[in-house]
């Protein structure tokens, strides 16, 4: 009875079977090239860079036309007399973007960046301007805008800001089928998974658990009989 009750002791003692690495981190890509709006200066390190332009316009209402900020031009149909707006709006809107190097030595496809990335406001720098924009802009926030009060535009007033595309810290991409594919940390170690090494120490564990309840039911069996020949 001794010699089965440490032997249960050491199946439950075993330890469990080694498992390797179940995925691997996702790969990020590089930028290529430092991006920067060549008229304000603006620069970033990210995978695209782009600048986006509104106007104070008037925009035709119910009540009558009513100033607002818009990124196209508003057409004169449908304006009060004398409430007119710009053909053009004097800057325009703009986007660069670098070639993004996977490890492979591939260039990642920009959709799939743009799908797995995020855009973040850039914090524009009044000493990047040329003199003649540093004249006619001011910094409001996280835009530049050359109203006078930035509270209280006027018709033609403007306001420029930038934001970069750059890949969250847990977002990264892993080699699928038909390229590469973006994935999060979390899901790189699912999706990477191999099954046939997740599943390979399943049958040692079982084996060894089993032996311990076989020896636990044949002592307690050794047990039951000791007490009822003792009877």
């Amino acid at each position: 009875m001794r010699a089965a009750f440490a032997a249960l002791l050491l199946a439950l003692a075993l330890p469990a079977p080694a498992q390797g690495p179940v995925g691997e981190a996702p790969a990020r890509p590089r930028p290529l090239e430092r991006l920067q709006d060549p008229e304000f200066g603006i620069a970033s390190d990210g995978y695209a860079l782009r600048r986006e332009v509104q106007m104070v316009q008037w925009v035709p209402g119910a009540q009558g036309d009513r100033l607002a900020w818009r990124e196209l031009p508003v057409p004169a149909d449908g304006l009060e007399a004398g409430h007119r707006n710009p053909a053009d709006l004097p800057v325009a809107a703009a986007a660069w973007r670098t070639p993004a190097r996977m490890p492979d030595g591939r260039d990642l496809v920009p959709e799939l960046l743009e799908r797995a990335g995020e855009w973040r406001l850039l914090h524009p720098d009044p000493d990047l301007l040329p003199p003649n924009l540093a004249a006619t802009f001011q910094v409001s926030g996280d835009v530049l805008t050359t109203a006078a009060d930035p509270q209280r535009p006027r018709a033609g007033d403007l306001r420029i800001r930038w934001a970069e595309l750059v890949l969250p810290p847990e977002a990264g991409f892993v080699p699928g089928p038909g390229g590469w594919v973006a994935v999060s940390q979390e899901a790189a170690i699912e999706t990477r998974a191999p099954s046939a090494s997740a599943e390979a120490p399943a049958g040692p564990v079982r084996w060894r658990y089993g032996l311990a309840a076989v020896l636990l039911l044949a002592l307690v069996a050794g047990l039951a009989w000791r007490r009822r020949a003792r009877a």
